[in-house]
């Protein structure tokens, strides 16, 4: 394979034609490879001709043979002329017996690397980062627990009889702002600094807020349903599971670029998944709202990734803001009956 070059071509040679330099690369390693000499070149077309070659090249290489003699390749244009703009088209030059074997070659070079294409495609989004906004999170949690009185505490926490028996449905979500004890609120605000910390990074620190917290209460419903009328729980793990899930879930953005880009989905998953195993297993601790927090964080996250929800931050932030003040405005009315 010889590299682009401005000396006369050889007297006839017949073309191929590629979208990009890479590309004619590409194919001219193929062609190397096979015994096949050829000869990439550069051509300067009006723009209507290289977007006609280029939507073709996407579709199936593109031979034509050119006789130098007549039509030797164009020097780069300066700028428009009078037919119009003028862009590069790339080409891999071979010789006209060999045109068959090489368009044959570059056709099964496409087919064996079109399940791998997607590597070499950047994912255009927020950068994997730690975001402070989580440190926050954490100081109202402490405060929460160290200020709040024991009335409005009764009235928080997550009680299955007032749910059942008198729909108070505000607690599903005071109840993930509760602890026990500082064991319990350092545990939570320790993992939860981190998960939710990245989360906000990934998604925009409203959205992650908002979902992780939807996600976190709707999680306690199947305790709820589940347990005991005499039952109660509280703490934030539902929330800082659900943050877990959030970033798992983001990975199906690699089937918006291709559909056989399944690997990192499912080593995002899996390595989620050995998280969660570490961290929200512990028998003492009330597992069925962790596995609920991290299945729900999943799967918005992956709405939130696919419909890209982080477009509307504001919005996120606002809805955030209402369901973490609005239930307790409930429950503070609540707290005498």
């Amino acid at each position: 394979m010889t590299p682009p070059s401005s000396d006369t071509a050889s007297p006839l040679l017949a073309a191929l034609t590629a979208r990009s330099e890479r590309q004619a690369m590409d194919w001219g390693l193929a062609l190397i490879s096979q015994g096949i000499p050829a000869v990439i070149d550069r051509e300067e077309v009006s723009a209507r001709q290289s977007e006609g070659a280029s939507e073709k090249a996407s579709a199936e290489p593109i031979e034509e043979v050119v006789d130098h003699r007549l039509h030797p390749p164009n020097p780069p244009h300066p700028g428009p002329s009078p037919q119009g703009v003028r862009r590069s088209r790339w080409c891999l030059r071979v010789e006209p017996d060999a045109l068959e074997r090489a368009r044959a070659v570059v056709l099964e070079y496409r087919r064996e690397n079109r399940r791998f294409a997607w590597h070499r495609t950047a994912i255009v989004a927020r950068p994997l980062s730690w975001n402070p906004t989580a440190v926050p999170w954490v100081l109202v949690l402490c405060a929460i627990h160290a200020l709040l009185p024991m009335a409005l505490r009764s009235a928080g926490w997550v009680e299955v009889a007032a749910l059942r028996q008198h729909g108070q449905w505000w607690r599903l979500f005071t109840g993930t702002w509760l602890h026990a004890d500082v064991a319990h609120l350092a545990s939570n605000v320790g993992t939860g600094a981190l998960t939710l910390g990245f989360a906000m990074g990934r998604y925009g620190p409203g959205t992650a807020l908002c979902l992780s917290l939807v996600a976190g209460a709707a999680a306690n419903i199947p305790g709820v349903l589940l347990r005991d009328p005499t039952a109660r729980a509280l703490g934030a793990s539902g929330v800082v599971m659900a943050a877990l899930g959030l970033l798992v879930g983001h990975a199906v953005v690699w089937w918006r670029i291709s559909r056989y880009a399944s690997k990192p989905v499912w080593i995002s998953l899996g390595a989620g998944v050995f998280l969660f195993l570490t961290l929200g297993v512990n028998p003492v601790s009330d597992v069925l709202a962790h596995a609920g927090g991290f299945v729900g964080g999943i799967l918005l996250g992956a709405l939130a990734a696919w419909f890209r929800w982080g477009r509307f931050e504001k919005l996120w932030a606002l809805a955030y803001a209402v369901l973490a003040v609005g239930p307790w405005l409930c429950a503070w009315v609540a707290r005498g009956r």
